[in-house]
């Protein structure tokens, strides 16, 4: 069974406020959550109120923005290092992602920074934001916090929303000053700690929370080798399910980090130009059969921050655009790949019918090479800029971009999974 360890913060998540949890000593400025615990949050918790009920709400509110702006910087982060994004800025904390050079002295940055991405701190922010405030909720009584097993379940889904990532996205990782816990041991207790989620979800009548944590664990089994549990889940996920990050214009720590960097700053653009979205410096829109994929369209726009041509995503027009963190269109697109055959050509053809596309018409329905070939094309497009590239790339063993980068002419690094950076490393002391 999953459980909370919640006497210790990671080493890096500390550097920012105390082993209490983050979001709990600060609430997020000018926070405007557009979601069913929508308040107005006040900038500061008095760290004598944390042990009052009446901050239950903020507490909840808190671990949502913490995940929300963590998630945005991963979404445009892992984007760039699968190239569905290319850098179109001079800074060198944009461009390393773009380049592959992470390493373990590079993804340090905090969340609400104007320029970089860092995905390991605001990631471990998060989950001991939504962690810590579990832990105070679940001390107090029904009688003092209203709807308490609702929150108690969000708080519980947000948290694992932020182990699942962390699983996915990094080689190893290291949760609450602990030991290093390999990619496996990493995704095995996200996909625990989803499960657990789910049956608060369920118990709270929060269906929402239910399903999105169903997605994300179904991600994880397919990923773990359990086609059986990820099919199990997926299958259970209604049609046009969605569970979304959202955002708002009000201040940075909440803007939708893609469309502030490609549409007002200039320092990021689409990459994926061609049929086969294979990386380019500029081109047409990606076509199915001559036809214009709206999934992943762009306008050319210019030319970017550091003069290069710039496309602005259409995806994302604004900086309240929500992100999917759980689509419904993964969890089909999990049974497809599972399945294969005439089950997923009808998967495949329902989305493209549902984008104004031609449909898929295999030579051989049973060329199960041909047909995965063509779900992973299809997951490329319909789960665009969402953070679920990287771990496709990674769970298939797909090809990185290798040898000179076709704009800036810079070598390409070896960053595959993201590393746990140094400082945490060196602050832990039950790493070797």
């Amino acid at each position: 069974m999953y459980t909370n360890e919640m006497n210790r913060a990671p080493a890096r998540a500390r550097s920012g406020l105390s082993a209490v949890g983050l979001a709990l000593m600060l609430a997020i400025p000018n926070m405007a959550c557009e979601d069913l615990l929508q308040v107005d949050l006040p900038t500061k918790v008095a760290a004598e109120n944390l042990e009052s009920p009446t901050v239950a709400e903020v507490l909840v509110n808190s671990a949502i923005g913490e995940f929300e702006c963590a998630f945005s910087q991963y979404v445009a982060a892992s984007g760039q290092l699968t190239d569905e994004l290319r850098h179109s800025s001079g800074w060198l904390v944009m461009t390393e992602w773009d380049h592959r050079k992470i390493g373990q002295d590079r993804d340090v940055r905090v969340c609400n920074t104007a320029f970089g991405y860092g995905v390991f701190t605001p990631m471990q922010k998060a989950r001991v934001s939504a962690e810590a405030s579990r832990t105070r909720l679940e001390g107090w009584d029904d009688a003092d916090v209203s709807d308490r097993p609702a929150k108690i379940a969000t708080v519980a889904a947000y948290g694992a929303f932020s182990r699942a990532i962390l699983g996915e996205a990094f080689c190893e990782m290291t949760i609450d000053v602990g030991p290093i816990l390999s990619k496996t041991e990493m995704m095995q207790n996200a996909e625990a700690a989803l499960g657990e989620a789910t049956s608060l979800a369920q118990a709270a009548g929060r269906s929402d929370l239910a399903e999105a944590a169903r997605v994300r664990r179904a991600a994880l089994r397919l990923h773990l080798g359990d086609n059986s549990g990820a099919v199990s889940d997926a299958m259970a996920v209604p049609d046009g399910f969605r569970f979304d990050a959202n955002y708002s214009s009000a201040d940075l720590y909440r803007y939708n980090r893609i469309y502030h960097h490609n549409h007002v700053d200039g320092f990021i653009s689409p990459e994926f130009n061609d049929d086969n979205l294979q990386p380019t410096v500029d081109g047409d829109n990606p076509t199915v059969g001559g036809v214009v994929d709206p999934r992943v369209e762009s306008t050319e726009s210019g030319i970017g921050q550091d003069g290069s041509p710039l496309r602005l995503i259409h995806k994302y027009p604004a900086w309240t655009s929500p992100i999917a963190i759980a689509n419904g269109a993964e969890a089909k697109l999990i049974i497809a790949e599972v399945e294969l055959g005439q089950t997923a050509v009808d998967i495949i053809n329902g989305f493209r019918a549902a984008a104004g596309l031609p449909a898929y018409e295999p030579a051989d329905v049973n060329d199960n090479a041909e047909i995965m070939r063509q779900v992973m094309e299809e997951r490329t497009r319909e789960l665009y800029l969402e953070g679920r590239r990287l771990p496709d790339f990674l769970r298939h063993d797909l090809q990185f971009a290798t040898g000179t980068h076709p704009y800036d002419g810079n070598t390409y690094g070896t960053t595959t999974c993201i590393q746990i950076p140094r400082t945490e490393r060196d602050s832990n002391p039950n790493i070797g």
